[in-house]
């Protein structure tokens, strides 16, 4: 990965997705679930590809602390204007960061949580991913986790979409690597089933639970055609909560969150 891909990105992120309302929905449900298994004590938190800072700010605002890291200078640099404004400096760091050279990184401390949110992990190849598992296992505590929202090989919503614009060869794209356009930026983005996902991890770590995070909820890319409908996201919304807390539900979404737990 290079970071100029994700500087061109970094002036619109929040505009083309996190303040989107179907950003703000996909991020509710990773939130809700680690609301569901965060303990209320201060826990050190390593955020892997933490864009412009607002999964690091949501941390901080339940008084954890997080090394917010990043590819990107433009992403990083985002998020420190956000974190000064609300005054939230004592719990969140930032440090520019290849997720591929983490192993030459050394922190005083061990995390109690490794966190990657909205596909930054689509961005590694397969033995990427392999080398990558070894890796974050020597930062975490012995009962730590490593917890991710990874984009699907497949996309019920998305092939439903493509098929009734009688796209079918945009069915099924996800199968194949693909150049996805990130505000003008063409960025290699691999795909990853959540069985096969974690195949690269499951010599360090147990797997936890796996929930869906975009089943009934639909990419971002659709945001403009849902972005008024309001009573209309709220059901699917209240369908995903409902539906979508499990591997089924999670192999057919946009993303899947994936739960990993450091074998003893």
């Amino acid at each position: 990965m290079t970071s100029a891909l994700f500087d061109a990105a970094a002036k619109q992120y929040d505009e083309t997705f996190t303040s989107t309302k179907i950003g703000k929905l996909q991020r509710n449900r990773t939130w809700n679930y680690l609301d569901s298994i965060l303990p209320k004590h201060q826990i050190n938190i390593l955020e892997l590809n933490c864009g412009t800072g607002e999964d690091a700010i949501w941390f901080a605002k339940k008084g954890h602390n997080i090394l917010a890291t990043d590819i990107s200078e433009m992403m990083i640099n985002a998020g420190q204007t956000k974190v000064k404004q609300l005054s939230l400096t004592d719990n969140i760091s930032f440090e520019k960061l290849d997720i591929n050279e983490i192993d030459k990184k050394s922190y005083k401390e061990k995390f109690d949580l490794v966190f990657s949110n909205f596909g930054g992990l689509n961005c590694l190849t397969e033995n990427d991913l392999k080398s990558l598992s070894n890796k974050i296992r020597t930062l975490l505590v012995s009962n730590g986790r490593f917890i991710a929202v990874v984009m699907s090989d497949f996309c019920m919503i998305e092939s439903l979409y493509f098929i009734s614009k009688l796209k079918f060869n945009e069915a099924f794209r996800r199968k194949k690597m693909q150049q996805v356009n990130v505000n003008s930026s063409l960025v290699n983005t691999y795909y990853y089933s959540p069985k096969m996902f974690y195949r690269y991890f499951d010599h360090e770590f147990i797997l936890n639970k796996v929930i869906g995070v975009g089943l009934t909820i639909p990419p971002s890319y659709l945001n403009n055609f849902f972005s008024n409908k309001i009573k209309t996201s709220h059901l699917l919304n209240k369908i995903e909560n409902s539906i979508g807390n499990n591997l089924f539900a999670a192999s057919i979404s946009d993303h899947y969150l994936i739960d990993l737990v450091v074998k003893e």
